[in-house]
């Protein structure tokens, strides 16, 4: 026998059945599939069974999907017969919705993706004394980030949050979003609006003055839907940077115009703060603060280390305030991260 299949983002949370595959279930994909943090995902396999004589004993199919993700395999699912064992790590975001009904369609659905999604998915089944698997790789796209104004904490009202994030080149996140995120370990004790006008904020350790209404579990908090001219700060999301993030590895002493300046004369500009988030996620880290288009300071971790912002990794924040508020003096000195976007990379090179 031998296995087929076709691989698809679906935004529905149950796709339909597959009519058709045509592909070969390839052993090498030469670009990864990607999907957006907070969505699901259909990852279709077809397996063609060998014809039984009717004299012959039923052999029942065992069919295993697993990832392997940081070098490690995790077993997702297990079928057999008409028996589905999923993985407790994947109770309620993971099936195989047409298996039942169509034994020889071995496609996963996997919904809630978070960051830690990203790996390598093998599709894989057993029939007597014969096998086929095959992998796929999947990266989960996009990065939740909380967003404050440089004047001081709660100062957006719903309206003002949506334009915050986007002159910063993200968007306004979904709860979806932020519950992805939230799922990877991502915790802020700041509450901030979400694209359906509710305001909210990941809390994984609670305590003092950041319980909200959970009776002190770990959870997203949930303020409800709020008046829009409340003032929060705002969960901002983002998912495409189309060019790259640079930094020097000497480390520069520019004020804020100079930073500027420093990053045209690079053929860039500034990074906004999504574009260094989204670098972070892709694996830069430097320990050293530097200027970013809105006037802020800061700086991406990934391996955590004390001298550069703690135990914690993620993208660090310069404030001027002991309270964690305002930017720093435009007049201060510190380095610098500039983008580059492809198209002027181009432009560079046809010259």
């Amino acid at each position: 026998f031998n296995i087929t299949g076709l691989l698809m983002t679906s935004p529905h949370p149950h796709p339909a059945k597959p009519s058709h595959f045509t592909a070969p279930f390839a052993l090498t994909i030469k670009s990864p599939l990607s999907a957006p943090l907070g969505s699901s995902i259909s990852l279709h396999c077809l397996a063609s069974l060998p014809n039984i004589q009717p004299s012959s004993p039923p052999v029942v199919p065992r069919v295993k999907w697993t990832v392997v993700s940081g070098g490690v395999e995790t077993q997702i699912l297990v079928a057999r017969d008409e028996r589905v064992k999923v993985n407790d790590a994947y109770r309620d975001r993971a099936g195989m919705l047409n298996y039942t009904s169509s034994p020889e369609d071995l496609s996963l659905w996997l919904g809630d993706l978070r960051s830690s999604d990203s790996g390598y998915y093998r599709c894989e089944m057993q029939h007597g004394l014969e096998d086929a698997s095959d992998i796929v790789q999947l990266k989960v796209k996009g990065v939740v980030f909380h967003y404050r104004d440089a004047v001081g904490r709660y100062t957006f009202s719903f309206q003002q949050a949506h334009r915050a994030c986007q002159a910063i080149g993200a968007e306004i996140a979904t709860v979806d979003q932020l519950l992805a995120a939230y799922e990877d370990g991502y915790e802020q004790c700041d509450a901030g609006w979400l694209a359906d006008q509710s305001v909210r904020y990941p809390s994984l350790l609670p305590r003092k003055a950041c319980f909200g209404d959970m009776d002190g579990q770990p959870g997203v908090r949930n303020y409800g839907t709020m008046d829009p001219n409340d003032l929060y700060d705002v969960y901002c999301y983002a998912e495409h940077m189309n060019g790259e993030v640079f930094h020097d590895p000497v480390p520069q002493q520019l004020s804020f115009a100079e930073a500027q300046s420093y990053c045209r004369a690079a053929g860039a500009e500034l990074a906004t703060t999504a574009q260094l988030y989204l670098a972070w996620g892709e694996g830069l880290d430097r320990c050293s603060p530097g200027w970013l288009s809105d006037g802020s300071v800061r700086y991406p971790i990934v391996t955590p280390r004390e001298r550069c912002g703690g135990p914690q990794a993620g993208v660090k924040t310069l404030y001027r305030f002991s309270n964690r508020t305002g930017f720093p003096e435009p007049t201060s000195l510190h380095d610098v991260y500039c983008f580059k976007s492809k198209l002027c990379s181009k432009i560079v090179i046809n010259k």
